[in-house]
């Protein structure tokens, strides 16, 4: 049990009608319901609160003053004053959903560049994963410390472990995903940006996932809303 985050696509709503809105989808998936599809049938959540915290959406330039975006974060209990350009949600058509796409792919591919022309000067790294099975023939008890003095062995990794703030931007295991080129590596970060845990689309379908197909599956969904569409966050206790 535990919190997280779902992004709740909803039919147009004015601001009075929109927490009566979120209940109403919301509602097939709580625990608590007595109509219950089948036996073995569980919920998704006991309670949840208009939150966006930590995934606030970005508003179009221009709009900033529309009534119709959500302000206000029910799960801090505290007044909250957001920047004009960033929401809890509201219509799809005046959230900007490309700024912080392009944002995201600047900074990857600035992380990419970066790593490459560093590890230039080391010989190549193996990910951890190739010393993990090559220690799968020690005693268990002693594989795993094997096969993490094997990966530090390398040089690559040492210059990095030795640099906090490059463990901090390059990870400290590089190559799980460093070795892929430019154009991956800047999409796969770019597909992680939007995406909450969990959606709740406009004809009512749950979905949680994680991955590459989850992530292209809610851009393509959020992308492809009518703009009257309202988009919300929504912090939700499972």
């Amino acid at each position: 049990m535990g919190k997280q985050r779902i992004t709740v696509c909803l039919p147009p709503v004015g601001p009075d009608g929109l927490k009566q809105a979120i209940g109403q989808a919301m509602d097939p998936f709580w625990y608590d319901r007595e109509d219950r599809p089948h036996p073995d049938w569980v919920g998704e959540w006991d309670y949840w609160f208009v939150s966006g915290a930590g995934c606030l959406f970005d508003v179009l330039p221009g709009h900033e003053d529309d009534p119709r975006l959500v302000r206000y974060d029910d799960w801090s209990g505290f007044p909250e004053v957001l920047p004009p350009l960033r929401c809890h949600g509201g219509p799809r058509g005046i959230l900007d959903l490309d700024t912080p796409r392009a944002a995201e792919a600047r900074r990857a591919a600035s992380t990419w560049t970066a790593y490459r022309a560093f590890a230039d000067g080391y010989p190549p790294a193996l990910r951890f994963h190739h010393f993990e099975e090559r220690a799968r023939t020690l005693e268990p008890e002693h594989a795993r410390e094997a096969a993490v003095a094997a990966f530090r062995e390398q040089p690559l990794i040492q210059a990095i472990a030795a640099d906090p703030a490059l463990e901090e931007r390059f990870t400290s295991d590089p190559a799980l995903h460093m070795d892929e080129d430019l154009e991956t590596y800047v999409t796969r970060h770019v597909a992680a940006v939007l995406p909450t845990p969990a959606l709740l689309t406009l004809d009512g379908r749950w979905v949680e996932g994680g991955g590459p197909d989850y992530e292209r599956m809610f851009n393509a969904c959020l992308d492809g809303l009518p703009g009257d569409t309202m988009v919300v966050r929504v912090l939700y206790h499972s």
